[in-house]
């Protein structure tokens, strides 16, 4: 009998974290389609890497970034009130997105503000990003790193909420609670998936 594979043991990244969950993230949104869509010269996804690492500095600093103990994949949170982009960390990661975009740096600026546009004021736990790398994807990554925040959000009484940009993942946040508002389209870009989970007890 085939024992299945235990869950990823999780923890909250630390700097050190950083060169090795980049190209991890490379891996798990390179056929992302709002990706695709935003980077459409795809020689320009060797940047990718670089522009994922430049963009978890400031989550990680703030322990709002969670990976495992194999840096499977992360999970980047972000705290209520907090999740609208600095200025600081618009400079930090301002090369390695002029690497990343090229040309279609201003498309990828006005899709960002019109996904702030439609961001739900009410406070909640953001979850900007969840990734696994692809290579251990179907083994319970996901759902180990949704774990501390989805705990947390229950314990303060707190609402979470995403973007998810495919429809196969909406079914698998569904699980973890949540539920599509309104889809969006930005543009000629492809469909996004708003959700929103409620604390639960």
């Amino acid at each position: 009998m085939t024992v299945p594979p235990s869950p990823p043991e999780v923890r909250t990244a630390g700097a050190e974290d950083l060169d090795a969950l980049g190209p991890v993230l490379a891996r798990a949104f390179a056929d992302d389609p709002v990706w695709r869509h935003l980077v459409r010269r795809r020689d320009r996804w060797r940047a990718a890497p670089g522009f994922f690492a430049a963009t978890l500095g400031h989550p990680v600093e703030r322990g709002e970034v969670f990976t495992s103990t194999r840096r499977e994949g992360a999970a980047v949170w972000a705290a209520p009130e907090r999740w609208k982009v600095k200025p600081s960390e618009e400079v930090a990661v301002a090369g390695s997105a002029v690497r990343l975009f090229g040309a279609g740096l201003v498309r990828a600026v006005r899709f960002l503000a019109a996904l702030e546009k439609a961001h739900p004021t009410e406070p909640h736990w953001y979850l900007s990003i969840l990734a696994t790398d692809p290579a251990h994807q179907g083994r319970g990554v996901g759902s180990a790193l949704l774990g501390p925040t989805l705990e947390r959000c229950d314990g303060q009484g707190l609402p979470a909420y995403l973007e998810s940009t495919r429809e196969p993942t909406v079914a698998f946040y569904a699980r973890h609670g949540f539920a599509v508002t309104e889809p969006l389209t930005i543009a000629d870009g492809p469909t996004i998936y708003p959700m929103w989970r409620e604390p639960q007890g």
